[in-house]
């Protein structure tokens, strides 16, 4: 079971933000159509959505769904942690009234004006100590879309020693996933595989988890032919929505294999998404019609795309955010809106130099010079 962040309007045309508990995207649908809902916009993926039958995940409902969202659009790392310790006001707001009143009172040497400067203090320490692994996690991840695989490296075995000593919701496996791709990162793609082996028949994790996994490893080094080949073996294990729009969106954006992303695309027509899969959806739609010479239909989707990828600012979506950019930036060249299409390409440009991606390169220069995409 999940508890998923929606927003919609109620019988009384009030908009909600919440959380419903469902055990997928389909059913919390369901459920909240049941409830007379109107509007209905699942915000979560099974991904992000709070895990209930995982301990570390529930500590997510300490923050309403609201609070979180908010947090969600958030990239900047010290604004999130502004906002996590404005949520633990509650905690500390009073102690520092305490504090305060004890001061006027008594004298800010005394012994009752002490007490609540320590629990400040004690409480200001714990907080430290609790989002430490937050704080790690976000730079590992940030420093992975600049392609900085050293400090990947150094950050994840900190995290590790870090969950030795203490007790951290991340998983065991997402470490050594973020190692093997840091190890591929750094051309050690033998070390990556080998640490990833063990991960292969380990049954607690869900079907098809390792072979997304071993497709983002195979990713970092380039061979996109072997990314196709793990990720149709993570779709044939669980062929879910999110497997089929990445196989998919490989298929079209590195394979050239537009036709075949265009038939598993067809077969999610109509599906139940949430917001943040539809970004990738549209995404991928996008691409499809692009490559097909439907510039204007692409510009609709890639747009919607670039839009609803707002509400989420984490690192990991700064990667899909820059390739949306470019592409929709191609797609107003191929419709004659060169001028719209230059601040894209201003803004996406530095990040596609770093991946060293010259093909795509080579696409927006023979975009803004007039040349179409070829």
């Amino acid at each position: 079971m999940y508890a998923f962040k929606f927003t919609a309007k109620d019988s009384q045309d009030r908009i909600v933000t919440d959380r419903v508990e469902a055990s997928s995207i389909e059913a919390a649908y369901d459920k909240l159509e049941k409830q007379a809902y109107r509007d209905i916009r699942v915000i979560d993926s099974q991904k992000t959505a709070v895990n209930l039958d995982n301990v570390n995940s529930r500590l997510r409902l300490r923050t309403s769904a609201y609070h979180e969202l908010q947090l969600q659009k958030k990239s900047s790392l010290v604004v999130t942690l502004a906002m996590l310790y404005a949520n633990n006001a509650g905690i500390w707001g009073p102690i520092l009234v305490w504090w305060v009143i004890a001061t006027a009172i008594l004298g800010g040497q005394s012994v009752g004006a002490l007490i609540p400067a320590l629990l400040f203090v004690i409480h200001l320490l714990w907080f430290i100590w609790a989002i430490t692994p937050t704080v790690l996690y976000h730079r590992a991840l940030d420093a992975r879309t600049m392609l900085r695989w050293k400090e990947v490296e150094r950050t994840m075995h900190f995290m590790a020693r870090w969950k030795s000593w203490f007790k951290t919701p991340i998983s065991n496996h997402e470490i050594i996933f973020r190692l093997a791709s840091a190890e591929a990162g750094q051309g050690r793609l033998d070390a990556a595989l080998a640490r990833l082996e063990p991960l292969k028949g380990d049954h607690t994790l869900e079907p098809g988890l390792y072979e997304r996994k071993l497709a983002s490893v195979y990713f970092v080094t380039g061979q996109f032919q072997q990314v196709a080949i793990a990720q149709q073996a993570a779709y044939k294990l669980k062929p879910n929505l999110a497997n089929t729009v990445d196989l998919a969106t490989t298929l079209v954006r590195r394979l050239d294999n537009t036709e075949g992303a265009a038939l598993l695309m067809e077969e999610i027509e109509g599906a139940k998404q949430s917001d943040l899969q539809r970004v990738f959806v549209l995404y991928c739609q996008g691409l499809i019609r692009l490559k097909n010479n439907e510039a204007k239909e692409a510009l609709d989707l890639l747009t919607l795309s670039l839009e609803l990828s707002k509400d989420f600012g984490s690192p990991t979506m700064k990667s899909i955010v820059v390739e949306i950019q470019v592409h929709l930036a191609l797609a107003l060249c191929a419709c004659q809106r060169h001028q719209d299409a230059a601040p894209l390409f201003s803004a996406a440009r530095p990040f596609i130099e770093i991946w060293k991606d010259t093909d795509l390169l080579r696409l927006c220069d023979q975009a803004q010079a007039g040349g179409g995409m070829k």
